[in-house]
């Protein structure tokens, strides 16, 4: 590619030395920076707050969650031993912050929506108003069941999921998405056995999916939901996508300390093998 701009940049100099135009410098344009990956996410944004590291206190952490993502933090699971799903929230929160999803989300609820470490009775490892009302209730002891059996994604996926839950509280009110996505389901259907024929399920686990492409029996690396993906793309994060199309597996097999270890070529190397 770049010996082909180069060519395209030659050809223009001599064109416009023939015509008798002076050109001051010709602007090659140049590939963006490649992204790291992040748990769950192979395409995140650009990482605006990175992960502070085991060297950083959990208070520190907290006080960082709120800072940078808005979200008042309760409940008693804010601890060292969940220090690894509470790394998997703060990297996955990043990995969206070049849309406005949070910002959505926190408008449907005058951005009084908070984050509790808490316990759920039952199976559920996470809600939204039911363990703590006005609250995204997660349940970090549940969650190193998924970090245990190499699921890691099943996290990215969840959080986000319970968010589209805050981000469809105003359901009620019938505006224009969710007329979309209604219509939407009455022709598509059944997305997850998780969310059977529930509605607002379905809802939260198209975006879920959507961000946690690496969840592992992720439904749209089938290529059987693209009508679904492009709802998730189209209304709910403004065109921005973080992985591949859907029935395309993605890679998440690279890891992030890597890329954080040796910077953007060595992640270049490790995707291309050169």
């Amino acid at each position: 590619m770049r010996t082909k701009l180069s060519w395209i940049a030659a050809a223009a100099v001599t064109l416009a030395a023939t015509l008798g135009i002076t050109l001051q410098a010709v602007a090659l344009p140049t590939a963006p920076e490649p992204v790291a990956p992040v748990t769950g996410v192979p395409s995140p944004c650009p990482t605006t707050y990175a992960w502070p590291g085991d060297d950083v206190s959990i208070d520190q952490i907290k006080a960082g969650i709120t800072a940078n993502f808005g979200f008042q933090l309760t409940g008693g699971k804010w601890t060292d031993a969940n220090r690894e799903p509470i790394r998997i929230l703060w990297q996955t929160l990043d990995a969206v912050g070049c849309t406005s999803y949070v910002k959505d989300l926190q408008g449907k609820v005058n951005g009084n929506v908070g984050l509790n470490a808490g316990s759920i009775s039952g199976f559920a490892w996470g809600d939204w108003s039911l363990t703590r009302s006005g609250y995204v209730t997660l349940d970090f002891t549940k969650f190193k069941q998924a970090i245990d059996s190499g699921d890691e994604g099943r996290l990215t996926r969840l959080v986000i999921h319970e968010l589209a839950h805050v981000l469809n509280s105003d359901r009620g009110s019938d505006p224009g998405y969710w007329a979309e996505f209604k219509r939407l389901y009455s022709k598509q259907g059944r997305f997850t056995t998780y969310a059977g024929s529930s509605v607002t399920e379905t809802f939260g686990d198209v975006v879920g999916y959507y961000v946690g492409r690496c969840a592992a029996n992720n439904p749209y690396d089938t290529g059987r939901f693209d009508a679904y993906y492009d709802f998730a793309k189209d209304y709910i994060f403004g065109g921005r996508e973080f992985g591949p199309a859907p029935g395309t597996t993605p890679d998440c097999s690279i890891p992030a300390a890597a890329f954080a270890a040796e910077g953007p070529a060595s992640w270049v190397r490790a995707l291309t093998g050169e």
